[in-house]
């Protein structure tokens, strides 16, 4: 089932009747609304609820406390939508949704786009008005925009890959980031944030019992994977033998889904999970496939993010992806599902800064000493050292540190990576403390997960955890009681820790798939130095070609993970050959 849509919003009568005769004499499209001002069509199949007469809900949309997908409004519900111009969905809903009302009475037209959701929102202006599509294939087909490379945008994008802005990396071309709502009237487009990480990390939303916490996320873990179930005929997980992969197997299995997973490992120790991946499916009953990281199967000419408009997918990323599939395709399955995001939603701090959260919020000396002890098991250190740089700490007051990596790149595009990396979710209030806002700071990575999705894939990607209620309680839990038994991500632990083989529930060691960046940077060096010394980039002045070949001439085994940096560098430069510049 595809979501992706185009809307023609203003402009003459003459543009409208072209989308609108394009829609009608291809059966693969629809018009899902039709106002003044507004033309809307959208695939055929696409999940669409209507908002009165004058608005529409696109993708897969939620209400709290259902389990399944909405495909209707109430009368009531609907009107208070439309007096609000669909902002009230943010708080009683959730999903993958984009919502579309048009007020004929003056003149404008709103949308709004889901917190964390994959259906993406892009905008640019258009003959007499902006043409708004789920992707560039749709905005040039219909919109007759002519998509061209922002050099400026793509340094910003390499200075801070996950930090993200409205801005992309073409020229005209900008997104709605999920949680806002931007409204197209006779004074141009104007921006609202509808949902912010603040407003759940407020102290006085704290759920301090640790049982309750659990409890609770173990239902809204539950209820997330059940909606997203109930849209899907049967899916394949990428079960990575960690945490967060094997929470939506337990998840799944108790949903009743037709679950399949799929297991990618490398032939190196590090990154050959199976053994937990195995427990964990025979625990459950579930099919498991298992598969290795292909070095053939890496095109490092090939962007995976070639329809996007950022490099946003990495090669070995794109391997796991491509088994993943190769599996789905073999099981019929209609959708791919990730743990992805789990280890930021969950806390995954190795920090002091819970124990300053601990002093500040809870006066309770003997969680604070246990804290000290967990910490200090969970980072091999002493409790004398945990305790000594909390003190420390508590006399350093700095916001969360900047999402910035500078390597490689030129001085030029290096000193604009400060104002690249601005973003409000590492701006805490005065009144959240220091752990939760780095609690918050994580969620920078998974946001990129669920928003960079691809509508035109033939397959759905989808990251259950990343669900919008699932993330609200997260933020509400104190940073103090996601530790416990030396391990962070303690809540989530518990809350499934029936449900999961113990030394899966509780591990904590993780699989990294490191081996393989390194047997591929080694085994590609010199088409590596080709692609980038004489690519694209280079050429535009973007990259520090000098400490480039340095490192790349360099005889000795690879240390460090400056070659990850240097791979990433490689998918821009195969991303940036996908489009004119």
């Amino acid at each position: 089932m595809g979501n992706r849509y185009f809307a023609a919003i203003g402009g003459d009568a003459a543009r409208a009747d072209t989308v609108r005769h394009a829609a009608l004499t291809d059966p693969g499209w629809r018009i899902a609304l039709d106002r003044p001002g507004c033309l809307v069509v959208a695939e055929r199949d696409a999940m669409l609820v209507p908002i009165a007469n004058d608005g529409l809900v696109i993708g897969p949309l939620f209400a709290l406390g259902r389990s399944d997908r909405l495909d209707a409004f109430s009368a009531s519900s609907a009107a208070a939508l439309r007096a609000n111009s669909a902002a009230g969905l943010v708080h009683g809903h959730w999903g993958g949704y984009v919502a579309i009302v048009a007020d004929t009475d003056h003149g404008s037209v709103t949308l709004v786009r889901a917190p964390f959701g994959e259906l993406p929102c892009f905008h640019a202006p258009s003959a007499q008005g902006w043409a708004v599509a789920s992707d560039v294939a749709l905005l040039e087909r219909f919109g007759g925009f002519r998509p061209r490379l922002d050099w400026p945008a793509l340094g910003d994008f390499l200075c801070a890959p996950r930090v993200r802005s409205a801005a992309t990396c073409l020229s005209g071309l900008s997104e709605l980031r999920g949680g806002e709502q931007i409204r197209f009237g006779g004074a141009g487009p104007s921006v609202k944030t509808l949902w912010s990480p603040w407003t759940f990390a407020d102290p006085a939303r704290e759920l301090a019992d640790g049982r309750e916490a659990a409890k609770r996320l173990h239902g809204e873990i539950l209820a997330a994977v059940g909606a997203r179930g109930s849209t899907l005929t049967r899916s394949v997980l990428m079960l990575s033998g960690g945490l967060d992969s094997s929470i939506i197997a337990a998840s799944a299995a108790a949903r009743g889904l037709d679950l399949h997973c799929a297991n990618v490992s490398t032939d190196d120790s590090a990154g050959d999970e199976r053994r937990y991946a195995r427990a964990v499916c025979e625990r459950l009953g579930v099919p498991l496939a298992e598969c290795l990281f292909e070095l053939d199967g890496v095109d490092l000419e090939a962007s995976a993010a070639a329809g996007l408009p950022r490099p946003a997918s990495r090669a070995f990323e794109y391997e796991a992806r491509r088994q993943a599939h190769l599996v789905a395709g073999k099981e019929g399955a209609d959708a791919v599902l990730s743990g992805g995001g789990g280890d930021n939603i969950f806390c995954s701090l190795q920090s002091v800064l819970p124990l300053l959260d601990c002093r500040a919020g809870l006066a309770d000396g003997p969680m604070y000493r246990r804290l000290a002890r967990e910490i200090a098991a969970l980072c091999d250190t002493s409790v004398w050292t945990v305790r000594r740089k909390a003190w420390l700490r508590s006399w350093q007051h700095r916001p969360p540190p900047l999402d910035i990596d500078t390597g490689f790149l030129s001085a030029a595009t290096a000193a604009r990576a400060r104002a690249a990396s601005r973003h409000p979710w590492l701006e805490p209030p005065a009144t959240v403390l220091p752990g939760k806002g780095a609690h918050v700071a994580l969620l920078l990575g998974p946001q990129y997960l669920t928003e960079d999705s691809d509508p035109c894939a033939p397959r759905r990607f989808l990251y259950p955890l990343l669900a919008q209620p699932v993330v609200e309680l997260c933020l509400r839990i104190p940073t103090w009681l996601w530790f416990e038994r030396g391990c962070n991500r303690a809540v989530a632990r518990r809350a499934f820790e029936a449900a999961l083989p113990e030394q899966v529930a509780w591990r904590r060691s993780k699989g990294s798939p490191d081996a393989f960046l390194v047997a591929l940077f080694e085994s590609r060096r010199q088409q590596i130095r080709t692609l980038l010394l004489d690519g694209n980039l280079a050429g535009r002045g973007l990259l520090d070609c000098d400490a480039l070949a340095a490192y790349l001439d360099d005889p000795r085994p690879v240390r460090g993970s400056r070659h990850v940096r240097i791979l990433r560098l490689v998918d821009a430069e195969a991303w940036s050959r996908c489009w004119p510049g």
